[in-house]
Parts: structure tokens; C-alpha cells; sequence
């Protein structure tokens, strides 16, 4: 369809014109975008626009060719003009492209509802005491190191209220007279006890500051409870924006459960709420209106009924769990199970929904077992075989809380604007299970590194399907994400301060392009699958950054990838390549290099020749040149173009600049 508007327009113009030679020139034009010859249609704009300066139709579609290189600079500069010039240049096609302050405005609104977003702080907010207390690793937290969380929490649907108790059992790592758990100041605190006595504390923000009578000593194990009841803060649009969840079935049964992350945990309780301390294990007791069910972490160990008309439920943890992942949901469920066989070994299935869509559950929940299955292949067993996997029906699309995932996708492979070409699995149920490897099991320890967790769940995804389908449709969903990321903010900014790296959502689409770059550059699929599978298990229930997983790629490949890191993490420009080329008789001389990059950069590209030939280069940051024989023009493989008939390991994330003599 582009081909051919473009194709009318030109033909239109050809028409127009007066210049015998001019319409000759439109028509070499209309050949060369049939043809895919890019190149030839720059050269052959270039001499239309000597003739008729400021034709606009020219300047845009030069533009087009432009973009289908891959020179999103060069293409932005033809569309102003052209825009500028009154060609109708489509506002969001432009603004998408060209203008970061629209692309600013569209991010602010998902993303930063109501949070003033500075210039001068590469659009983020100016961070405060505030921020710091949520975020960093001050001394009140690191003299402490929680190894059990004994949480409480009565749920109370009439007022929107909850009460609970957390008794918090730590080691003392250095000598203190005061530590900092969390709580969101909408909260009031009954008592902060030890030992049966009340403790003082003081509150900044969310911040809560517990001192003792006389200094703790290094190496002794303590533990208080925390009293408290309120409000939670009610999710406007959870997961993304998240707080409590109070809604009602199709039947005016109440459903309740909360999503957390990024908000934080001390949002709904009391606890030490930074990723770098999660507990060895942890009891999970939630109190619930009596006709209703719990779910929760872990594994339901007792119900009970100590009080009348409500019910008590008392999950247990058996491993270490991120303070986000930790979660409930209260609904009317119906339960049922299965088991999968990992490594000669059952794990139980564990599946909790509502009534109505039982045996719709039973039949689509069946892939569950083959994700599980092949993602204990590649990234290493399930890691909590203890606690089962688990899905459990709720009214939002869906969260990676442990052992009990959030499933919210009307039990449909196609709804949602995510779903997979084959249309045979489900996006929440692939993408969130992955999570319990990156992410649950191995955890980030600040939310500036939140894309070990989603880009490497979000590739996991485009692996899955590589597996069922093959390499055509792996790299079409690479494509469809790839088409959606950003570059508006790096990957990786901003430690200590509780960062919002899910803005833009680049951490998941730009995160599984880097992993899939990385692959291409390694060009060894057992090398780069050992490197992914090693880290994770290394890592099992441990917290990792973004420069360890940098210094193992180094450590295993045997090679410094630390320009493309840099490049894909913590920029936001892609690497440029410049090249240029001659024809010398029936050959083809293209030299290139890669620019605006560190030294030591290195990654392949591929090109397309006249008769579809897909050949794969390697490229630094030094000129190298390569002869083609019986060439006649080329283009690049990249999203506008596709990857059809790419060669293997080449389809990486670039940008193009070419060098005219």
C-alpha cells in the first residue's frame, strides 16, 4: 500500500510537470521504489529538487527512503521540510519519528500521571529525601538483614481497610540503635513492640524509624512486630499503576487482591522494603470474610475459624521472595491441580479461578505445563519446586507474584494487543511464568536494573516461540516489539531513588532486543544459551545488578561486550552506521563502521542486494570494506523493512548514516 501511494503521488507530479527531463526523472524514481533501490531514489530526488528546489512531495518521499535505510536523523530533516514546506505529513506518524516533545507528551500520560518532569534531570522528576528513603541503601538499612516476615493481614471490603501485624525477624550486621522499616504514612501505627515492650519510632514519608533502648549488637538475631490498620491506596490502573484491587465478580462477589510493584510493598505492609533484603522464607496468614477463599505465596499450610464470620488462611514460603512479589487474593475460587514433570520430579500445578470459568480454565491452562517444561530447560529447574507453580484468576491482566501469578486474560490466546502470530498461546501465561526465573528467583537490587527482569521475561517469550514454531516467527515477534520501543530514556539511570524504569516500556521491548543483539554478535547459539542459563542458576535466590550480568557475558565469551552494553543500556541513541559505496563495473565497494559508540564496539548487520541475497557483516569501529560482486544496489534489513530472508545472527537494532562524496 505505501508502495503504491507513493507511486500515484509520483506519477501525479510526473504528470504535472513540464520538463521532459524532470518527468523522466520522477519515473526512474517510481522504478527505484518498486525495486527497494533506496539509494537510487535519494540520488534521484536529489537531482529532481536541483531542478525544483522546495518541492515538498520530493522532500518527503526522499525522506521515505531514507527511513527504509534506517537514517531516522536524515528522514526527520526531509519530513520538517516538507512539513514545513505544506506538505500534509502525518502529526503522529511525525511526531512518532521526529519530535521528542510529542513523544514526551504521550510517555508523560502513561507513565508520570500528575509528576513534573524536568529537562534538566533528562525528563525524570527532581528527586527528593523522600525518594532517597524509599530507595537507598541508607546505614538504618543496611545494619540489618531480614531473614523471616510473620505477616498478618485482615481484610475489610466494607470501609476499603485492612489491620494486620508483621513480626520481623532479623540478624544484626552492624552495630545500631535504630533501623528503618516502611510504611506508607496513610497507615497508622497501634505499636512497635519487642520483646512485649513498646519501642519508640519516628516517621518521615513512608519511612519508619524504630530505636532501641540500648545499641544492637553485631551478629544477634532480633525481632519486633508492628501493629498498624488503614486505607490502602486503591490501584488506579494495576498492575502498571498499582495499590489495592476491590472489585466484584459477575456474580456481586467481592474480589480483592493488590499489585505492587514499583509502588512498593510498604504500600499495604510493614516491612523492610528494598529489593536488595528479601526473607529466607516467610508465613503469609490473611483473614477473610468466612464465605470467601485466600490465596497466597507459597503453600496453604492451615485454614481456621477463630473468629466468627471470617476465616483465616496461613500460607508459608519456603524460599527467598521479593517484598513486591508478595501478594493475596480474596474472591470466590474454585481449585484444581496438576502436575509436570521436571527433571524426574513432580511439581504441582496449582490453579485458582473463578467458578464460571472452571472448565474453561482446566482446558486453557494446559500450556502452562509445556512453558514450565521448556523454560526449566533453558534457564535451569523451576526454582520453587517446594512451593508449586501457581496461576490465579484476577480482574487485571496480570503480575509475577510468586508461586501465584496474576491471570487476567479472559482465558484468550488472541485479545490481547500482545497475543502471538500462531495465536496459540497465551501472552500472560508465557511472559508471567518466565518471571519466576527472572525476577522471583533471581532478583534486581534496585529498579534501575528492572530489565534483567523484563527484558530477559519478555525474550523468554520470543525463545518459547522459537521453539514451537521456528526462526520466522521468532523473528517476527522480535519485530512487533521492536517497533514499539522508545529510546526516549536509557534502560539503566538513576540508582537509589526508587526509579520508575517501566516508563516507556523500553526495559521489556528494547531488553529482549539487546539479549536477541547479543546473540547475533556472539553468533554461537550454545555459547550464548550456556551464558543465559548459567547466570540464572548461579544466581538462583540471589540479587544481581546490570554489571554483574556485563562481566559474566565478558567472563564466559571471552570478550569485552562492554561498549554494546553501554550503547543499549545506558543511551538512548542507537549505533549509527556510516558506510559508503562505489560501483566499480559489475562490483559493488561498500566500506562501513559503526559511530557513536565506544571504542571496542562490535556487532553484525545485514544487507539486501538487488537479487535478494541477505549477506551478514561485521562491523567495528573501524573502516572495513567489502566487495560484491555483480551488485547493482542493497538496503538494510530493519523494522521497516522486516527480516525476511535474513541470514542467521544478523538482524540487529541500528541506525544508518550515509557518507556521500
Amino acid at each position: 500500500m505505501k508502495k503504491l501511494i507513493i507511486g500515484i503521488i509520483l506519477m501525479i507530479m510526473a504528470l504535472r510537470l513540464n520538463a521532459q527531463d524532470s518527468s523522466g526523472i520522477w519515473q526512474e524514481a517510481i522504478n527505484r521504489f518498486n525495486q527497494k533501490d533506496y539509494h537510487g531514489v535519494i540520488e534521484y530526488m536529489d537531482r529532481f529538487l536541483k531542478q525544483i528546489p522546495g518541492a515538498a512531495t520530493a522532500l518527503y518521499n526522499r525522506g521515505i527512503a531514507k527511513l527504509n535505510l534506517g537514517d531516522y536523523e536524515a528522514a526527520c530533516v526531509d519530513f520538517k521540510a516538507a512539513k514545513d514546506l505544506g506538505f500534509n505529513v502525518d502529526d503522529k506518524f511525525y511526531g512518532w519519528l521526529c519530535d521528542k516533545d510529542y513523544v514526551l507528551k504521550i510517555l508523560k500520560k502513561q507513565f508520570y500521571k500528575n509528576t513534573e518532569l524536568y529537562a534538566d534531570n533528562d525528563y525524570r522528576p527532581h528527586y527528593t529525601r523522600k525518594d532517597t528513603l524509599r530507595g537507598a541503601l541508607r546505614p538504618e538499612r543496611t545494619c540489618f538483614d531480614v531473614y523471616f516476615y510473620d505477616l498478618e493481614v485482615k481484610i475489610i471490603p466494607k470501609g476499603k481497610k485492612i489491620e494486620g501485624q508483621n513480626d520481623i525477624y532479623f540478624h544484626v550486621m552492624e552495630p545500631t540503635r535504630r533501623i528503618q522499616i516502611d510504611l506508607f504514612d496513610n497507615y497508622t501505627i497501634r505499636e512497635i513492640s519487642r520483646n512485649g515492650e513498646s519501642l519508640k519510632y519516628t516517621r518521615e514519608y513512608n519511612a519508619v524509624f524504630v530505636d532501641f533502648p540500648q545499641s544492637l549488637k553485631k551478629g544477634e538475631d532480633q525481632k519486633i512486630t508492628i501493629r498498624y490498620s488503614g486505607k490502602p491506596l486503591k490501584a488506579p490502573n494495576p498492575p502498571w499503576d498499582g495499590g489495592f484491587v476491590w472489585k466484584k465478580d459477575d456474580h456481586k462477589n467481592q474480589w480483592v487482591g493488590v499489585a505492587c510493584e514499583q509502588l512498593g510493598a510498604s504500600s499495604w505492609w510493614p516491612n523492610k522494603d528494598h529489593l536488595t533484603d528479601e526473607p529466607d522464607s516467610m508465613k503469609i496468614t490473611i483473614d477473610v470474610p468466612q464465605k470467601y477463599m485466600a490465596v497466597s505465596n507459597g503453600m496453604l499450610r492451615h485454614v481456621s475459624e477463630p473468629e466468627k464470620n471470617y476465616r483465616k488462611y496461613e500460607w508459608f514460603v519456603s524460599y527467598p521472595i521479593n517484598n513486591y512479589d508478595v501478594t493475596f487474593y480474596m474472591g470466590k475460587f474454585d481449585y484444581f491441580t496438576d502436575t509436570v514433570d521436571i527433571n524426574g520430579k513432580n511439581l504441582l500445578m496449582k490453579y485458582y479461578v473463578l467458578p464460571d470459568n472452571l472448565e474453561k480454565a482446566k482446558e486453557h491452562f494446559k500450556q502452562a505445563d509445556e512453558v514450565v517444561k521448556f523454560y526449566s530447560k533453558v534457564f535451569g529447574e523451576y526454582p520453587f519446586m517446594r512451593d508449586g507453580f501457581g496461576l490465579v484468576e484476577s480482574p487485571y491482566e496480570g503480575m509475577e507474584h510468586q508461586t501465584a501469578i496474576a491471570y487476567g486474560n479472559g482465558y484468550d490466546n488472541t485479545q490481547d494487543s500482545h497475543s502471538y502470530r500462531n495465536k496459540k498461546y497465551d501472552y500472560i501465561i508465557v511472559h508471567e511464568a518466565a518471571h519466576e526465573w527472572w525476577g522471583n528467583s533471581l532478583t534486581a537490587g534496585d529498579m534501575a536494573d528492572v530489565w534483567l527482569h523484563e527484558g530477559f521475561a519478555t525474550y523468554a517469550e520470543v525463545l518459547f516461540i522459537e521453539n514451537k514454531f521456528g526462526r520466522d516467527d521468532y523473528l517476527y515477534e522480535l519485530n512487533q516489539r521492536r517497533q514499539n520501543i522508545f529510546n526516549f530514556w536509557p534502560m539503566v539511570e538513576n540508582y537509589n531513588v526508587n526509579e520508575n524504569s517501566f516508563a516507556s516500556s523500553d526495559v521489556y521491548f528494547k531488553g529482549a532486543t539487546l539479549l536477541h543483539c547479543l546473540r547475533c554478535t556472539l553468533n554461537d547459539d550454545s555459547l550464548f544459551f550456556r551464558i543465559i542459563k548459567d547466570y540464572c542458576v548461579e544466581n538462583r535466590y540471589k540479587i544481581v545488578t546490570t554489571q554483574s550480568f556485563i562481566d559474566f557475558v565478558n567472563k564466559l565469551s571471552g570478550k569485552d561486550f562492554s561498549a554494546f552494553f553501554d550503547k543499549y543500556l545506558y543511551d538512548t541513541k542507537l549505533p549509527v552506521l556510516k558506510y559508503k559505496f562505489h560501483k566499480e563495473n559489475d562490483k559493488l565497494v561498500l566500506t562501513y563502521r559503526w559511530d557513536g559508540v565506544k571504542e571496542g564496539f562490535f556487532m553484525p548487520f545485514a544487507i539486501r542486494t538487488n537479487d535478494n541475497k541477505s549477506i551478514r557483516l561485521e562491523a567495528t569501529t573501524h573502516d572495513q570494506t567489502v566487495t560484491l560482486e555483480n551488485v547493482k544496489w542493497f538496503d538494510f534489513y530493519n523494522e521497516w523493512q522486516g527480516y525476511e530472508g535474513i541470514a542467521d545472527n544478523s538482524f540487529t537494532y541500528f541506525r544508518t548514516s550515509w557518507v556521500r562524496n
